[in-house]
């Protein structure tokens, strides 16, 4: 009965993480097709009765028929009032472009997500995907998405670091990943490496590219780690 007690409670407490968003704020991509044109629209809702100040994060991950990937990031702050709803983002794509397409829209309270949407175009289903790929709490699967939030050059640089080397070994997580940079003391910054709300990998800023450099591997070998081992915790909750 112990095991057993032990099993119940690492299960439910696998199971609770990620699980709060799109509940008080809830993130919603729409499109509307015009001819050849998609119009995308990013929106967001409160359903609590308090006022809400929050930040938006836009991106646009597009995959050409090489495999090279490009990104473009919209980001902003925004209020709602009590059970508000509003249009954050709009954007638009042509449909006649075979490219792969991901929008991802993360809503962001005193630097937690808290809501975050996901639509993909010409994205290929995969067949006979094992259960443990994704990562599926509300329904929304979210693989191999970095996010950025850098304020400096060495910020900048870092995360070019990371996203190229993050890319080239395939690491592909279920999690979303993001480099955030914050003020510390002076004209200092720290550089984190979070996988959702969990810190990874912190450091100081320095503009030496090397220094820079080593610290993306170190990074991406924490990271790397951090998805083998939870994909080898779904196996154990599976094999129990």
């Amino acid at each position: 009965m112990r095991y057993i007690a032990l099993i119940f409670l690492f299960f439910s407490s696998y199971i609770s993480y990620g699980q709060f968003t799109n509940v008080e704020v809830i993130a919603k991509i729409e499109t509307k097709p015009i001819d050849d044109i998609v119009t995308i629209v990013g929106k967001a809702e409160n359903t609590t009765e308090v006022h809400k100040s929050l930040q938006y994060i836009f991106s646009i991950f597009r995959t050409d028929s090489i495999g090279a990937v490009t990104k473009t990031v919209q980001e902003g702050r925004f209020t709602l009032e009590a059970n508000e709803q509003k249009k954050i983002y709009t954007t638009s794509r042509d449909t006649t472009i075979k490219d792969k397409i991901v929008v991802l829209l993360l809503i962001y309270e005193e630097e937690q997500i808290v809501g975050k949407a996901r639509i993909a175009f010409n994205e290929k289903v995969e067949k006979n995907i094992p259960e443990d790929v994704s990562d599926t709490n509300d329904g929304i699967e979210l693989k191999g998405i970095v996010v950025e939030e850098t304020k400096t050059k060495p910020g900048k640089d870092f995360y070019e670091f990371f996203y190229n080397s993050y890319t080239l070994n395939k690491i592909n997580g279920s999690k979303i990943v993001g480099v955030y940079e914050k003020l510390s003391f002076g004209r200092s910054t720290i550089i984190q490496v979070k996988i959702e709300d969990i810190v990874i990998h912190e450091f100081l800023g320095k503009p030496d590219i090397e220094y820079l450099e080593q610290m993306s591997n170190t990074a991406i070998r924490k990271v790397y780690k951090y998805f083998k081992d939870l994909k080898n915790q779904k196996n154990n909750i599976i094999q129990y």
